[in-house]
């Protein structure tokens, strides 16, 4: 075989290698990780296989330095649509919103974050990665969050959440941890969060 013919499968071969690198490998400059925002289709359920229904695409692989410019929650689909400052989807995240309409709908911004929170009337439930955006019925905070536990000697026990499918919680937007905590790390105080019946409304 002629070296310029090896060469040429040499390039070839890189170039099929490099198909299959990982995405967080390829999207990594300088030592900086990259962060995966889950997809639209990973929902607690799963994909259903033949489901023609309108899925939202969005990318793969995201910075960690990206900017929530809005976040715009839609109760009926139980989803909450996340937005870059420049107006463009970033991703579609499930959530489990208030039960019984306890969530406010509305146009609000958030006023603060806590990495720890906890459930005033019992503190042993508690949930991570909370960004509070209103008040409630009762006067009492309402954000996203991640999906609460009961602290307990035996360990930590979650509460049955059914994000993306149905209402379960207080009035909060509970997340699946690994989103709620990926919001956390990127909406700033001040981020506008509009809270829909429906997008169609």
């Amino acid at each position: 075989m002629s070296r310029p013919s090896r060469i040429l499968r040499v390039l070839i071969a890189a170039a099929a290698l490099g198909a299959v690198v990982p995405a967080d490998v390829r999207a990594s400059t300088r030592g900086t990780p990259a962060v995966m925002v889950p997809s639209a289709n990973d929902s607690a359920g799963g994909s259903v296989a033949g489901d023609t229904s309108e899925r939202v695409v969005e990318p793969e692989m995201v910075r960690a330095n990206v900017r929530v410019g809005s976040v715009v929650v839609s109760l009926s689909e139980q989803r909450a649509f996340v937005y870059s400052r420049s107006r463009r989807l970033i991703t579609s995240l499930p959530v489990s919103t208030g039960l019984f309409g306890s969530t406010p709908t509305g146009s609000f911004r958030v006023f603060s974050k806590s990495a720890q929170a906890y459930y005033t009337p019992a503190p042993n439930e508690r949930m991570k990665w909370m960004v509070r955006f209103t008040k409630g019925r009762g006067g009492d905070n309402i954000g996203f969050h991640g999906i609460p536990y009961k602290a307990t000697a035996a360990g930590d026990i979650p509460f049955h959440t059914p994000v993306g499918e149905a209402p379960s919680s207080h009035g909060c937007i509970r997340m699946r941890v690994r989103d709620a905590r990926w919001l956390f790390d990127n909406i700033d105080i001040g981020t506008p969060v509009r809270v829909v019946r429906s997008r169609g409304n």
